[in-house]
């Protein structure tokens, strides 16, 4: 072997000693992925909220109410609902056989449960950077009903068109209803009409 070769040898060897001694190990580090803090996301696990309703009774005016409503999801796409009713029944008397059968300051209260189902969930958009997502759902309650001195038990089957915005939530709903208070058949006044907008906060 040639004194060439000797050297080159030497400063082969020379390159690789001095490699291995600046050479850095990789040795990355344990990386967590956020889910030990999960339990600390939002979740919303439903809405409350209160609204103004208008109610027409078959025979009777149109009287405003205060409504209370409560919604627990219970699926993708279907919730609870729990709602509390206070208001006017009638501002106008009626009389049989010269009898009031319901007198002109009669109150309402109703507390009604049931579910809703969402038949068509989206978003809107007008200006195509902000979207507000909507959801259209059917409702089905029952419950109690007390006007005047009786009480009859009540059902409803309504829609219900809910804007979900990040903080709160805004309702607009119309329904049918059928009561069983006898003396409010006797008067042909146990059905009808209800529309309702509600505004209230996610919990």
């Amino acid at each position: 072997m040639t004194v060439t070769h000797w050297r080159l040898c030497a400063i082969a060897g020379l390159m690789v000693v001095s490699a291995g001694v600046h050479a850095e190990v990789y040795r990355p580090n344990v990386q967590g992925n956020g889910l030990d803090s999960l339990q600390e996301t939002d979740v919303q696990r439903g809405m409350f909220g209160a609204g103004f309703a208008n109610t027409l009774t078959t025979n009777n005016d149109s009287q405003p109410s205060m409504m209370f409503s409560l919604r627990h999801f219970g699926g993708e796409k279907w919730y609870l609902l729990g709602e509390l009713q206070m208001g006017l029944f009638s501002t106008r008397a009626v009389f049989q056989d010269g009898e009031e059968v319901r007198s002109d300051d009669e109150e309402l209260l109703r507390f009604s449960f049931g579910a809703g189902y969402a038949l068509l969930q989206g978003t809107a958009s007008t200006s195509g950077v902000r979207v507000l997502p909507w959801t259209l759902a059917v409702e089905a309650t029952v419950g109690e009903q007390y006007s005047g001195d009786t009480s009859g038990q009540y059902g409803s089957l309504g829609m219900s068109v809910q804007f979900h915005g990040e903080r709160v939530w805004t309702s607009l709903g119309v329904r049918e209803f059928l009561l069983t208070d006898e003396r409010l058949a006797g008067i042909d006044s146990d059905a009808g009409t209800q529309w309702d907008i509600s505004l209230g906060l996610w919990y």
